[in-house]
């Protein structure tokens, strides 16, 4: 039995914390439930906390927690930064994300290090707790902090099959978590202006597809950002072009956007993408040249043979020019006896 330990985070989802959701958490199988309980300066009642904050201050968040077991359990508070994507915001730890894939571009907008708790928390059976999560807002004027707390808990052991041929009972043991998450947007004093800004486009063999670096250079929450773009050749011949489905940024932070390449071939050279962000009802226009290197098109050949695998003869590959050209001969000699029996049925 092969025996390893691994993070599966199972039943991990952003819970807006009212009461009806704390129910339908159990229903669906949760360890424990979290609800929020709102400050006294929240802003709406969105289910996660929204609230202002002066630089320096000191700020009591509290959540209930409820145990749904007939066993202790222990929950650990992780902070996490809001980070951005091709399908939105999403919340990790510091420690835990890419940082050259989703950068955040001032340190002093993640959130996480800001966030405190006492860790674990211990829920013994049954038992319902309120705890505080203290948040200290940095020295800062303009702009939003935004990040989130998971609460983690050790859900068991689950027994996996492995492919193994030489024992087909092998078995991988798999430790699981569960995790609910919440966010915290703290408004500073002054809001911030919207920049958002293209960067270099680089061709990505392994995706078969331009990467365009995106960035959201204000500390606000970018919304809705749509755009259209185009590829080019080195020639300006328009080769394929498409839209750039709506997405929402995190403050200080940019990614890699996908763009598929939907042109019949693949050929070394400089191209040129035309593209058009629509931000804030504005259309943004940015122009950028890209090369396709001979190793980027091997990269791409060696990805779409994983993703449409070629069936590879049994047989040697001299055998198969052999069968051609004895089929080649066939249908040449079937032809030329059509043709005789063509002529002498004419001299008849």
């Amino acid at each position: 039995m092969k025996k390893a330990l691994a993070l599966l985070l199972v039943s991990l989802a952003v819970v807006s914390f009212s009461p009806a959701r704390g129910v339908a958490a159990e229903s669906q199988g949760y360890l424990f439930a979290v609800e929020m309980v709102p400050p006294a300066n929240q802003i709406g009642n969105l289910g996660y906390y929204h609230i202002p904050g002066q630089p320096g201050e000191q700020i009591t968040l509290q959540a209930q927690l409820t145990n749904h077991t007939h066993d202790s359990l222990e929950i650990k508070v992780v902070p996490m930064n809001a980070y951005s994507s091709q399908s939105g915001i999403f919340y990790q730890s510091p420690l835990e994300v890419d940082a050259k894939a989703y950068p955040l571009f001032d340190e002093q907008y993640g959130l996480a290090q800001y966030i405190s708790q006492t860790n674990p928390i211990t829920l013994l059976p049954d038992q319902t707790q309120v705890v505080s999560i203290k948040v200290t807002v940095p020295n800062l004027t303009s702009g939003t902090l935004l990040g989130s707390i998971r609460f983690v808990t050790f859900a068991g052991t689950q027994a996996i099959q492995t492919a193994d041929p030489k024992n087909q009972k092998a078995q991988m043991l798999i430790d699981k978590y569960q995790a609910i998450d919440t966010a915290i947007q703290i408004d500073l004093p002054q809001p911030a202006q919207p920049s958002v800004a293209v960067g270099n486009a680089t061709f990505d063999g392994d995706q078969i597809g331009v990467r365009v670096a995106i960035t959201n250079q204000a500390a606000i929450i970018q919304e809705k950002t749509t755009g259209t773009y185009e590829i080019r050749d080195s020639e300006n011949a328009l080769l394929f072009s498409g839209a750039i489905q709506s997405f929402k940024m995190a403050p200080m932070t940019g990614f890699q956007y996908p763009l598929p390449w939907h042109y019949k071939t693949l050929a070394a050279g400089t191209y040129h993408l035309n593209l058009t962000l629509t931000v804030n009802s504005h259309d943004n226009s940015f122009e950028k040249t890209f090369t396709v290197s001979q190793q980027g098109i091997v990269n791409a050949q060696q990805a779409q043979e994983k993703i449409n695998p070629m069936i590879q003869p049994s047989f040697p590959s001299w055998l198969v020019v052999v069968l051609e050209v004895f089929v080649l001969i066939t249908i040449v000699f079937f032809l030329k006896l059509l043709r005789m029996k063509h002529l002498a049925s004419r001299k008849s």
